[in-house]
């Protein structure tokens, strides 16, 4: 499966992009694609995605289309999925 990876922030600038295309297998989970991206740009490794457990740093989400926040990382992503890295944000 393809997916499309966008990076904002931080993660642009470790990642040195602004999108990028991850192809994983048909049977891969959401950790298995940072796996994969974290395989892609090494810099993101440490700073955004957790060594070993390829999970994301508490201050770091994945959002999926724009529309809602992968909870489960062992879930499975869709093909064509766009995966946006974003900084959790809290205000009030």
């Amino acid at each position: 499966m393809q997916l499309i990876v966008e990076f904002l922030g931080h993660s642009r600038r470790l990642a040195n992009a602004r999108e990028a295309v991850v192809r994983v297998g048909d049977a891969a989970s959401y950790r298995d694609v940072l796996r994969q991206v974290a395989a892609d740009f090494p810099a993101l490794l440490g700073p955004l995605i957790v060594p070993h457990s390829f999970g994301l740093v508490p201050s770091y989400m994945l959002n999926v289309d724009g529309r809602r926040v992968v909870s489960d990382l062992d879930a499975s992503p869709e093909d064509g999925q766009r995966l946006i890295f974003m900084f959790v944000e809290a205000g009030g």
